[in-house]
């Protein structure tokens, strides 16, 4: 063999052996025997911030969104084994009514997030959810249970994002109102709340909240972001989306109606929600998950750290 031959496949080897070496460290978890890297997990949160420079995720939040990225792959890879795709087609339609998404769906980045998210999406609604029922009787129960919301009293509906520092609050609060982010997807990713599963929606009557908050809702009006609330639970960042008054007589049968069916409604995410949680629950305690502290860049402090 030729000098100059014998110095390319040297050098081919070596370049090799360096690439390597970088893709093995930024090795940050090792899922079912598999790894994961740390551009991987870069790009899902890129995608789920959106115009929020990645530098400036708070090291909790970094890591619920790991926590969330984990489990995204253990449904990827569930949907994948039960031969679940997303067609071109599903792909078109999920983007025609966001704007955003449809400027950006020619970046293979966004793309690929896209259909990750539609997988999901298409396993909890064939697999996980296909067995969800709802009898009239656990309906009429849950109705009689919400009673006192039939009522036609005075009220308002109110998003909420609350969590445990006033930083990450400030930061919140910037986000969707200087960096306009929205504020229903700010509440479901980071809020703490009981509501954040409803994208930090709830309905109130007068009198319903805590004085406090009761007192910086009324203040508001419709669309306003009300300035950062301390209670004992934590800070609180509200926004009225609406104010409720009492309807006409004639229109009351009708709005309850609404009302019934809206619990309904309500009543049958709920059992999906809880279908869903279930699930995550089954892959996560069988997966084998090992968080690499080392090439993380930022301290763990996830709910994953099992196995």
């Amino acid at each position: 063999m030729s000098r100059p031959k014998l110095y390319l496949i040297l050098l081919i080897i070596l370049v090799s052996g360096c690439r390597a070496g970088g893709d093995h460290a930024s090795v940050i978890v090792k899922l079912n025997g598999r790894e994961i890297h740390r551009d991987e997990f870069e790009q899902f949160l890129a995608s789920k911030m959106g115009d929020v420079n990645t530098a400036d995720i708070s090291d909790p939040t970094r890591s619920q969104m790991l926590d969330e990225y984990i489990k995204r792959q253990l449904v990827l890879d569930e949907a994948a084994r039960m031969g679940l795709n997303v067609s071109n087609t599903e792909i078109e339609e999920s983007t025609q009514d966001n704007p955003q998404i449809k400027s950006s769906v020619a970046t293979a980045a966004t793309r690929e997030e896209i259909v990750r998210d539609l997988q999901v999406e298409k396993y909890y609604r064939q697999i996980t959810m296909r067995d969800v029922r709802v009898s009239p009787e656990e309906v009429q129960q849950y109705i009689e249970k919400n009673q006192s919301r039939l009522t036609d009293r005075p009220g308002f509906l109110v998003r909420e994002i609350r969590v445990q520092s006033r930083e990450e609050a400030d930061r919140l609060r910037r986000d969707v109102t200087v960096g306009k982010r929205d504020f229903a997807s700010v509440a479901r990713l980071h809020s703490d709340a009981p509501n954040a599963e409803n994208n930090g929606l709830t309905r109130y009557e007068e009198g319903q909240l805590p004085a406090v908050l009761e007192k910086a809702v009324q203040q508001l009006r419709p669309g306003d972001v009300s300035p950062i609330i301390e209670t004992n639970y934590g800070f609180h960042v509200l926004k009225l989306e609406q104010r409720i008054q009492p309807h006409a007589p004639d229109e009351r049968r009708s709005q309850l109606d609404d009302r019934r069916a809206q619990l309904t409604e309500e009543l049958i995410a709920r059992r999906n929600q809880k279908a869903v949680d279930k699930e995550l629950e089954r892959l996560t305690s069988e997966a084998s998950i090992q968080i690499i502290d080392s090439m993380l860049g930022f301290p763990y402090t996830g709910q994953l750290r099992h196995n």
